[in-house]
């Protein structure tokens, strides 16, 4: 007998969008979403099935070309001489880019490297750049006869 994808329960089966989701639930945990009638997501979320599908397959691409995305080592001096070029105080460019006043400063200090999310608000709405992709690089150790195979020559480092 099928099980609840919820609660585990071997039961008879509905199914419901809990939070986006297609999922086939018992009577019981339908509560945390919507039953549907049919097999199909409704359009909205099919539109975010798609998103998130074109997200992955970005993420793929990236994985693939074997680059790496890092913000620079100059970040905060450059977020603060543009946030100083626009005549903006930390307060207003944090409530622009929906962050913390504490998280901008602490950026702007040095003490803080933003999070690519971040800094891509940053570079949008200040018109900087400080988000780098740089291709990643392979060390590898080959095994020598003395010491043998080991696990470490198995693991791909970066």
């Amino acid at each position: 007998m099928p099980q609840c994808e919820i609660c585990g329960k071997a039961t008879a089966l509905c199914q419901c969008i809990i939070e986006g989701c297609e999922m086939s639930v018992c009577n019981a945990c339908s509560k945390y979403g919507e039953k549907v009638s049919g097999f199909s997501l409704p359009s909205a979320g099919k539109k975010a099935q798609k998103e998130q599908l074109k997200k992955e397959a970005a993420r793929t691409a990236l994985k693939g070309a074997e680059t790496e995305i890092s913000v620079s080592s100059g970040a905060g001096n450059k977020v603060k001489n543009a946030r100083e070029k626009k005549g903006l105080t930390q307060e207003q460019l944090a409530k622009a880019v929906a962050e913390k006043a504490s998280v901008i400063q602490r950026i702007e200090s040095g003490h803080m490297s933003p999070a690519i999310a971040t800094a891509g608000k940053l570079e949008r709405f200040l018109g900087i750049k400080i988000v780098e992709e740089a291709e990643a690089v392979e060390v590898r150790k080959e095994a020598s006869e003395d010491e043998g195979f080991t696990i470490g020559d198995l693991i791909k480092k970066r």
